[in-house]
């Protein structure tokens, strides 16, 4: 069954080369860095796992990180994770005099006061900032805010990270608060901000098509890919998939928050188009914590989740995705609009063939390893899952294509050009 996806041209990947960095000579000469913690609360997103790869990344470059979360001042672990933040100062990389037992419970008291007013995020906002900047250190050379907002100006060199611009293109699928927040200080953010790291070439053009911003500092530096994606042997996907009474190469699989910039409802009309007997065999299974503006979404899937035609199995640890993935047929990722995509990447490095969206930065990840489709043609999509079950030899090359593709991005490249943006910087 032929497929449209060689109708969408595919833009070549941008190679964007760092100085010569190495452990050694970035060890002679140690960087101190202040990060903001805000994404690494509760189960990690796209920009969680980010901000906790770099970290981890940066720290075998020679590079300590402060991690400002929840108030409170903590140093990262060997694998980028921060002490409970819930819990009295442990931990805190920098140190602030006065009773710190007081301060505690009066931050606690006043998070729980703020979560019931308007002004809320605001408020939070002001509060975060002034304790990030009373109790930053000395010692930092410099501030890296990864997602978007910095908490402080001024007082070392900031650096922040631009995922993308989708409250701008599509405030629609954003609560308004979190619209509200970005409108009044990402422009601000991108003023004031010595370096802007985008995670691709189309969030480089977003920025530089809706802000007037310098485009001498912005740095392309695209996401990596944990090596913990990789195929996994037949028996470890027998027993993980039996656990979930599936079976190996018989699911389709749908990545993402439930909101509805991710479109998780074309994969679910794309997959109730198949006939009903295809539909028992190869069930779609979606994956991703809840997120906002979902109702109309649950409603669709009711009569699905009752047949068992789909399966909603909420946020997968970070143990178990490798193996929800590496037992997929295929997985469908048909978001409107990413900054850069990491579940069509990470469905790439377990040998997974994607079904993606042709739009915004996605087509910059898959490039020819993919099938790219129009997230407003569900039916499109329905022929690709028809093809994947019928061509089991197409299926195989294209997650060869797709290993290959995936091997081009790490992490540990990510850290070291943006340690290349910091060394620049620092020595500008």
């Amino acid at each position: 069954m032929a497929l449209p996806h060689d109708a969408y041209p595919v833009p070549a990947m941008t190679t964007h080369h760092p100085p010569s960095l190495s452990a050694s000579s970035s060890q002679r000469s140690p960087i101190q860095i202040a990060m903001g913690g805000s994404s690494l609360v509760g189960p990690l997103t796209g920009i969680g796992h980010y901000t906790r790869h770099l970290l981890t990344e940066l720290a075998t470059l020679g590079v300590q990180g402060h991690v400002f979360m929840n108030g409170r001042w903590h140093t990262p672990d060997a694998d980028g994770q921060c002490s409970d933040p819930s819990r009295a100062d442990e931990g805190q990389a920098t140190h602030n005099t006065g009773n710190r037992t007081t301060r505690g419970v009066a931050w606690r008291l006043a998070r729980g006061v703020l979560r019931h007013t308007p002004l809320a995020r605001p408020i939070a906002h002001a509060l975060q900032s002034a304790r990030f900047r009373q109790g930053l250190s000395g010692a930092v050379a410099l501030y890296h805010e990864p997602n978007f907002i910095p908490l402080g100006y001024g007082r070392v060199p900031t650096v922040i990270t631009a995922h993308d611009a989708s409250w701008v293109r599509y405030p629609e699928t954003h609560p308004r608060p979190r619209v509200a927040h970005m409108t009044r200080h990402f422009h601000v953010a991108l003023a004031r901000a010595d370096r802007v790291i985008v995670v691709s070439d189309f969030v480089r053009r977003e920025l530089l098509s809706l802000f007037p911003v310098e485009a001498s500092k912005i740095r392309v530096v695209h996401n990596g890919v944990s090596p913990r994606f990789r195929p996994q042997d037949a028996a470890t996907l027998a027993a993980y998939t039996a656990t979930l009474a599936l079976r190996p190469k018989s699911y389709f699989l749908a990545l993402g928050t439930l909101e509805p910039r991710k479109r998780l409802v074309v994969a679910l009309q794309a997959h109730q188009r198949l006939p009903a007997a295809l539909r028992a065999r190869y069930p779609l299974v979606i994956a991703g914590q809840k997120g906002w503006l979902v109702h109309d979404f649950e409603k669709q899937v009711a009569q699905d989740l009752s047949t068992g035609a789909v399966r909603m199995l909420g946020y997968v640890s970070d143990q178990d995705l490798p193996r929800l993935i590496s037992g997929a047929l295929a997985t469908l990722y048909c978001s409107v609009y990413e900054g850069f995509g990491l579940p069509p990447l990470e469905s790439m490095a377990c040998g997974v063939l994607p079904l993606c969206s042709n739009r915004s930065a996605i087509p910059e990840v898959v490039g020819e390893a993919g099938v790219l489709l129009d997230p407003d043609n569900p039916e499109a999509f329905t022929d690709a899952l028809h093809r994947a079950i019928e061509d089991a030899a197409w299926v195989e090359q294209m997650g060869l294509l797709a290993m290959a593709r995936a091997s081009q991005f790490s992490w540990s490249r990510c850290a070291q050009e943006t340690l290349g943006v910091y060394q620049e910087l620092l020595h500008a």
